[in-house]
């Protein structure tokens, strides 16, 4: 057998020399039945289920309660990023039942679009995109579509960062993550991200934003902004971010008697890149200085912090020198809890998310626009599902605008 080369031109040509073996092996068609099969079986039932609910009565069931009666089904395709599929749509005499599953005049599930935008955003043009697609999903897009795809996505951000911000976080994580942006040249730019728990646990990613650097008008901007749709911060009780010195310098003018956490991680690492010997120092030294932020209390740490220092001051001063530097922010979060130390003593949360966008962006390698830049990081969010969308207090005008949008197929 042929050595293959699933390199980004060579994809979908080589997709059909895999395809046409496992159609010769009689492996493939069945697969793909059985998935098909299976996906239309899962969503029909939904769709009787919820068409039960609202006409108030199963099949050949008498109720006082029932409000219409049956009238058969009618058949429609949904293209879905396993296949496009035919299912069986119960309707009513009068009744117009509304479904969960897909909206009036949906023709493609919002996964499916994903993909076209991510194709798109990650520098694959139109007419490759439309071949990818249709080669390995059996249907694809044309280029208006897949324009209005962007712009709806484009539209959603727009609504997304505007939306108010309900004031009950109680614990912020501020971070930025640094992309490759070309200007008149391709340079590292930082994205700004904050993340915000409630006391019931529950994540939301508050807002993200492209900056020039790091610097306290950055960061200034950016909370202001996160103020002014609403995150006043009466009941933050931590913000927890890296060292950054614009970023500390910001929080001050916004919630100037919030207490701030310093990520351990981060520490940690600097703490590792300040090791002179490494090769001889670098395993116990390191042993020694995790083992500081996971004493059982305050006190404790401390004690294991003056024998760091005891041990290591003469053998690698610098190390030293970089735990001790502004050491008491690092501790804070032994006011709280023992259960919820673990995550309030470093970015985690935000570290997570960023270590999935790295993993993309490493094979993009930089992004030609802004608008990209955006749609990118807005639909990494939307599959992570760490976003809400903004509810429109007028409903009718937003499901008139969603069936436009949907109906572009």
């Amino acid at each position: 057998m042929r050595a293959l080369d699933f390199s980004e031109d060579n994809l979908s040509n080589r997709w059909k020399y895999v395809n046409t073996n496992l159609k010769n092996m009689g492996i493939w068609p069945e697969m793909e039945t059985k998935v098909k099969n299976t996906l239309k079986f899962s969503v029909e039932s939904i769709l009787w289920e919820e068409f039960e609910m609202q006409i108030g009565a199963a099949r050949y069931q008498r109720k006082e309660t029932r409000k219409d009666k049956r009238s058969g089904y009618y058949r429609r395709s949904l293209t879905t990023k396993y296949g496009t599929i035919s299912i069986s749509v119960p309707k009513a005499r009068t009744l117009r039942p509304q479904y969960r599953f897909f909206d009036k005049y949906q023709r493609r599930h919002e996964h499916f679009d994903q993909m076209v935008a991510f194709s798109l955003i990650l520098g694959m043009s139109t007419r490759k995109q439309e071949k990818f697609f249709r080669e390995f999903v059996g249907d694809c897009v044309s280029h208006t579509t897949a324009s209005k795809i962007l712009n709806k996505l484009t539209h959603r951000i727009s609504r997304y960062r505007n939306q108010p911000i309900k004031d009950e976080y109680e614990y912020i994580y501020l971070d930025a993550i640094w992309i490759k942006m070309k200007e008149l040249d391709i340079k590292n730019r930082p994205i700004l991200f904050a993340v915000g728990k409630t006391g019931g646990g529950k994540k939301k990613v508050l807002g993200f934003k492209f900056a020039k650097g790091e610097s306290e008008a950055d960061w200034l901007a950016f909370l202001n902004d996160l103020y002014r749709r609403g995150l006043k911060g009466e009941k933050v009780k931590l913000v927890i971010s890296d060292n950054c010195k614009g970023l500390k310098a910001a929080l001050n003018f916004i919630w100037p008697y919030v207490q701030l956490q310093l990520c351990v991680v981060h520490k940690l690492r600097n703490i590792l890149s300040c090791i002179i010997r490494k090769q001889k120092h670098r395993k116990e030294l390191m042993k020694d200085a995790s083992h500081i932020f996971k004493a059982g209390s305050k006190s404790e740490a401390v004690r294991r912090i003056r024998r760091f220092s005891r041990k290591w001051e003469e053998k690698e001063p610098r190390a030293v020198g970089t735990l001790m530097r502004d050491i008491e922010n690092y501790l804070i979060y032994y006011e709280f809890p023992a259960e919820m130390r673990d995550e309030l003593k470093s970015t985690n949360p935000i570290e997570s998310l960023f270590r999935q966008m790295r993993v993309m962006t490493r094979r993009l390698g930089y992004f030609q626009s802004l608008r990209s830049l955006d749609v990118f990081v807005f639909a990494t969010l939307w599959e992570k599902e760490m976003i809400e969308e903004a509810e429109d207090e007028n409903s009718t005008v937003n499901a008139v605008e969603k069936e436009e949008v949907l109906s572009y197929a």
